[in-house]
């Protein structure tokens, strides 16, 4: 297994780069990069516990 970081991969509905939010010492999810800039894209993951599951649960959304 690989120690590379993961990726993240861009939003589902328009197209713009994600970022990773960290909220607290355990709380962690990823979102659309317009979602708190423009306000005009609300697409969220689920929250984890720890970047690599925030960043799984991002990257396979449906």
């Amino acid at each position: 297994m690989s120690d590379a970081p993961v990726s993240l991969k861009p939003c589902p509905r328009c197209g713009q780069p994600a970022e990773l939010i960290k909220a607290g010492s355990r709380r962690f999810w990823v979102q659309c990069s317009r979602y708190p800039k423009q306000g005009t894209c609300s697409t969220l993951a689920a929250q984890a516990d720890n970047k690599k599951e925030a960043i799984h649960n991002w990257n396979t959304r449906m």
